[in-house]
């Protein structure tokens, strides 16, 4: 069905932000490769936090849970592993991601997820004219059963792979496509849900996109090449490529697209590549321009 493995997240957290102080209490990762779930990343967080009594209520995640689960910097690392460089799907993902890219900062590392799908914005566009698009209504309406309790993230991810697996099908039956590439679920939900037919045809009679390998990594043909390139050395080591500047379908995050000498393409947001990072008392630039 999914020409590339698509990897379903969802977090539940001890608050509305990381920039208010929100941390990740319990997350689920599971991975759909063609038409099912092939694999799951699911565990309880400890980030040293409170859990307020109203998160409690809506979850059912104890603080006497939460101090006996993983701590933070084991968790977040081997999430970042099984997620890979796949295209990640949320359900309101500008939420999960913006926690994911926070607790990945906070240690050290960058998520390599080449893209992101709003589930919502995607069921707006290919289910319309439902009367709520919450996860708990869409399951009702669309006869997804939870599994378990609703606001846990491993049932919660479960419907989300469910109803993305539904929207597959509906695409396929509707354009009679013979599977669903990354590119047009991004383009789906880049675009108004007026332009929903148009965006579809467009992507259908357009040449066919390069692949991803089985990680999800981006193969070469993929971008568009720029004029001569710019070369950019990451503090830590190693010349990475400029390619373009793009847009994060999900919020509209300024990214930069960069090649690594093996010639796969990665992602960050701009203002992460360009970062100012402060090493041993020293400011040094994340990505440093190279002059040839």
């Amino acid at each position: 069905m999914f020409a590339s493995s698509l990897v379903v997240i969802d977090f539940e957290t001890s608050g509305m932000s990381p920039e208010q102080g929100g941390r990740i209490t319990e997350v689920a990762a599971l991975r759909i490769v063609g038409d099912r779930v092939t694999e799951r990343f699911v565990s309880l967080v400890n980030c040293g936090v409170r859990i307020p009594s109203f998160i409690t209520q809506l979850t059912g995640i104890t603080q006497r849970m939460v101090d006996r689960a993983p701590p933070v910097d084991e968790v977040v690392p081997r999430l970042l592993e099984f997620i890979g460089s796949d295209a990640l799907v949320a359900h309101n993902a500008s939420f999960d991601e913006k926690f994911l890219m926070a607790e990945a900062e906070r240690n050290n590392l960058v998520s390599q997820h080449h893209a992101t799908i709003c589930s919502v914005k995607l069921t707006r566009r290919v289910i319309p004219g439902l009367p709520s698009y919450s996860l708990g209504s869409l399951a009702r309406s669309l006869d997804i059963q939870f599994n378990s309790q609703a606001h846990r993230a491993e049932a919660d991810a479960d419907v989300t792979a469910r109803l993305m697996l539904r929207l597959g099908t509906e695409l396929k039956a509707k354009f009679s496509m013979p599977e669903v590439d990354t590119a047009m679920l991004v383009a789906i939900n880049r675009n108004s849900a007026a332009k929903f037919e148009e965006v579809v045809q467009k992507k259908l009679q357009a040449k066919p996109p390069a692949k991803a390998t089985s990680r999800g990594r981006v193969a070469a043909s993929s971008f568009a090449k720029q004029e001569p390139p710019k070369l950019y050395r990451h503090y830590k080591g190693g010349l990475y490529e400029f390619v373009c500047e793009a847009i994060q379908e999900s919020d509209l995050t300024p990214l930069v697209v960069y090649k690594a000498s093996d010639g796969r393409f990665w992602t960050r947001p701009r203002s992460v590549f360009f970062e100012m990072l402060e090493i041993d008392g020293k400011q040094v630039q994340r990505f440093c321009a190279v002059d040839e």
